[in-house]
């Protein structure tokens, strides 16, 4: 097993922390492809999980046709709105090099 940990805006570990959001996105970085069910994550020092799935795309657009947008963002924007999310988190070229990750998550502690 393995921990990471991950930042997150305030808004979002809020989220994460209600329970509403239960799949954290970002683009597969090198440090982030080995991650795999059973290791740990831990949100901005504080908020311990763990993985319970693991899914690869090439693209923000095809995670969210894919997954389901209320579990990464709770407040459920729409699907154009949430891909300019991702581009205003990561430059495109990110998304085209690294490809993107979907981190399927339980919190430590509970039983869904």
């Amino acid at each position: 097993m393995k921990v990471y940990r991950l930042f997150v805006k305030e808004e979002y570990l809020d989220f994460i922390t209600s329970g509403q959001k239960r799949i954290e996105v970002r683009v597969a970085y090198p440090q982030l492809r080995k991650i795999q069910p059973g290791d740990k994550l831990i949100f901005n020092d504080s908020v311990p999980a763990v993985v319970t799935e693991v899914k690869r795309y090439e693209t923000f657009r095809q995670v969210l046709r894919e997954e389901p947008i209320k579990k990464i963002f709770p407040d459920e924007p729409s699907f154009e709105r949430a891909v300019k999310r991702f581009h205003n988190l990561y430059p495109k070229w990110k998304e085209n090099r690294y490809g993107v990750i979907a981190i399927k998550f339980k919190l430590i502690g509970e039983g869904r």
